[in-house]
C-alpha cells in the first residue's frame, strides 16, 4: 500500500521560457520516464479517496496536477497524459474559462493528421503588442467545451482554484504609483478598482488576507489628477514631476483616512461568494459535485478554510511541500513544483515524496 502520495504541480505546457513552464517535449519525457519507472497518474477520485478516507493506492500511484486553466493543458498536457497512460487534474479558474462555439485542435488531431503543428492555437507566446507599444501577457485558456470534452475520456477531470485568482491590498503602507504600463503577468488583478496614479499599496492573496479598501477620499484625487484613459495617462505621467508631485498630495493625507480594512463579515461573505460561484459554475458546466479546490498560490485562512469546508469542498490542495499519508491530509494536500528539470530529477523527487519520513523531513528544510 501507497504511503505518502506524490503530487506534482504543472503550471504551463508551453515551450515560452517561464519559471512555471515545462515544454511539451520535455512534459513527455517526464510521462515516459515516470513509466519506465512503474508510477502511474491516477485520477482524481482515487486520489481524493486516499486522501480524504484513507482507502488504499497501489504503490508508484501518483497525482499529476496542473493549476489555472491554460489553452495549453488542453492542446498539449491532454493528448500526452491519454497516449502515456496516465490521468491528471486540472485546477482551473472558472472565470477564466471561454465559451468557444467548437473545440480547438490538439496534439492529438496532428498525430491523426488531421491538421499540422502550425494549426494548433499559438499558446507557446502569451505576450502581445498592446498600447503604446508595450508587452502585454494574454494567456489563452481552454473553453467549457474543451473542459468537457477531457473529462468524457476519463483522463482528465476539472476542479476549482477559485472564481478570480486575485489579490487584495493588506495595508495602506504604499511604494510608488500604478502607472500605464505593460503587463507580465496574467494573475495580476485586484479586488478593488485600480487607477492610474492610485498607490501602490502593500497586496497579499484574496483568499487569505483582509483586503485594506482605498478611500473615496484617496480615489477623488486620484481621478482629478490623473486622466483615466490608457493614452492620456502614459502621455501625463511622461511630464516631470507628474508622479512626484502627486505622491506628494498622497503623503499629506493621514493614514487613517487612506482607507480602511474590509470587516470581518465582509471578509467571509467576500470568501463565501467567490468559492460558491466557483463551486457552482462548475457544478453547472460540468454535470456533476464540485468539491475540490486548489488555493490560488497556496495561500488561504482559518476563516476561508472553514468557508470552503462548508461550501462542500472536502480535499483542499497548497503549494506547501511535504508527505500525503493516507485519510491524514485532506484539509492541507502538499504538492511539489514539477520544475523544467531532467527526467532523473522528477524521479527522485517522486522518491521522496513516496515515503512520509523522508517528504516531512525534505520539507521542513525546503519549504517549497
Amino acid at each position: 500500500m501507497l504511503k505518502s502520495l506524490p503530487v506534482l504541480m504543472y503550471h504551463y505546457i508551453s515551450s515560452w521560457p517561464d519559471a512555471i513552464s515545462v515544454a511539451p517535449e520535455l512534459f513527455e519525457d517526464h510521462l515516459k520516464a515516470m513509466t519506465r519507472a512503474g508510477y502511474r497518474g491516477i485520477g482524481l477520485d482515487e486520489a481524493a479517496a486516499f486522501l480524504r478516507e484513507g482507502r488504499s493506492l497501489p504503490k508508484k500511484s501518483v497525482l499529476i496536477t496542473f493549476d489555472d486553466g491554460f489553452l495549453d493543458n488542453y492542446v498539449y498536457a491532454w493528448p500526452l497524459l491519454r497516449e502515456h497512460g496516465h490521468k491528471g487534474v486540472i485546477f482551473a479558474v472558472t472565470n477564466k474559462i471561454v465559451h468557444e462555439e467548437r473545440p480547438r485542435p490538439t496534439l492529438s488531431d496532428v498525430w491523426d493528421g488531421y491538421v499540422g503543428l502550425d494549426d494548433l492555437p499559438q499558446v507557446n507566446n502569451p505576450f502581445r503588442t498592446g498600447k503604446e507599444g508595450l508587452r502585454v501577457r494574454t494567456d489563452l485558456f481552454f473553453s467549457w467545451k474543451e473542459a468537457r470534452a477531457m473529462e468524457t475520456d476519463g483522463t482528465v477531470r476539472v476542479a476549482g482554484h477559485t472564481h478570480y485568482h486575485r489579490s487584495v491590498f493588506t495595508s495602506p503602507r504604499f511604494s510608488g504609483l500604478f502607472m500605464p504600463g505593460g503587463r507580465k503577468r496574467t494573475f495580476d488583478r485586484f479586488d478593488a478598482p485600480v487607477l492610474f496614479g492610485l498607490p501602490k499599496f502593500e497586496e497579499g492573496p484574496a483568499m487569505k488576507h483582509r483586503a485594506f479598501k482605498p478611500s473615496e477620499e484617496l480615489y477623488a484625487l486620484v481621478r482629478e489628477s490623473v486622466p483615466q484613459d490608457f493614452a492620456t495617462a502614459f502621455d501625463h505621467f511622461k511630464e516631470p514631476g507628474r508622479a512626484q508631485d502627486l505622491l506628494r498630495r498622497i503623503r499629506e493625507i493621514p493614514e487613517s483616512r487612506l482607507g480602511s480594512y474590509e470587516s470581518h463579515a465582509e471578509f467571509e461573505e467576500r470568501i463565501y461568494e467567490e468559492l460558491r460561484a466557483s463551486r457552482d459554475m462548475l457544478r453547472t458546466e460540468l454535470g456533476r459535485e464540485a468539491d475540490v479546490l486548489a488555493w490560488p498560490w497556496g495561500a488561504y485562512s482559518d476563516e476561508s478554510l472553514r468557508i470552503a469546508k462548508e461550501l462542500g469542498f472536502t480535499v483542499l490542495f497548497t503549494t506547501n511541500i511535504g508527505p500525503n499519508p493516507p485519510g491524514m491530509v485532506s484539509d492541507a494536500v502538499n504538492r511539489f513544483k514539477a520544475r523544467a528539470r531532467r527526467p532523473a530529477w522528477l524521479l527522485s523527487r517522486l522518491a521522496i515524496y513516496s515515503r512520509p519520513l523522508v517528504a516531512r523531513t525534505y520539507g521542513l528544510f525546503h519549504k517549497r
